[in-house]
């Protein structure tokens, strides 16, 4: 075989692998990576209805830890979640879950009260309260957003859980240019 005949088939097996490698990469789905698992818990809903970890099975699910007389970040944490329930409002398979850090005030009543302020379809968006224990538990050992002695200091972030319950990702709730990010993901999640 001459050289200049050597020199066509390599540079033909170079793109043929280069192509190879394309598709292939192309074809992947990106993935996310597992940050923990959340584990069983039982709340109070707005409704006064009991919430469980079980009622998320299957569901695509965000959540962030919030309190109803907070005048700081939890209003603008709102509205950016307000944003993601309104994206998916119609998506059976997606649940938004606010859970509050001052359960003592934060009664199923006045949690309804503030589910109004943002027109919030509580089938779907849970605005959750229960024991400061079971909270401080949620947060230390489920979401792991923190090492709080006084909850009242939460987290500013969004977690997206999975269908298995599974932690996929944290979110800047105070900024609305991370929420594109959140709903990216949450559509990789919904493609699985």
């Amino acid at each position: 075989m001459s050289q200049k005949s050597r020199f066509i088939l390599y540079g033909v097996l170079a793109v043929v692998l280069l192509i190879t490698y394309l598709s292939k990469e192309s074809t992947s789905k990106p993935s996310l990576p597992v940050l923990g698992s959340i584990p069983e818990f039982q709340f109070t809903d707005s409704n006064g209805d009991t919430i469980e970890r079980i009622d998320l099975n299957d569901k695509v699910w965000v959540a962030d830890f919030i309190f109803t007389t907070c005048t700081m970040a939890c209003p603008v944490m709102t509205g950016n979640m307000n944003l993601i329930h309104k994206e998916y409002r119609n998506n059976e398979d997606v649940r938004i879950v606010s859970i509050s850090v001052y359960p003592e005030y934060d009664t199923p009543k006045v949690l309804t009260d503030y589910a109004s302020r943002y027109d919030a379809n509580t089938d779907r968006w849970h605005f959750l309260t229960g024991p400061e224990e079971d909270v401080k538990e949620i947060i230390l050992n489920g979401f792991k957003m923190g090492d709080y002695e006084d909850i009242i200091f939460h987290s500013e972030r969004f977690a997206l859980v999975d269908k298995k319950g599974q932690i996929r990702g944290y979110y800047n709730g105070m900024q609305t240019s991370d929420m594109k990010n959140l709903k990216r993901d949450m559509n990789l999640l919904l493609g699985d």
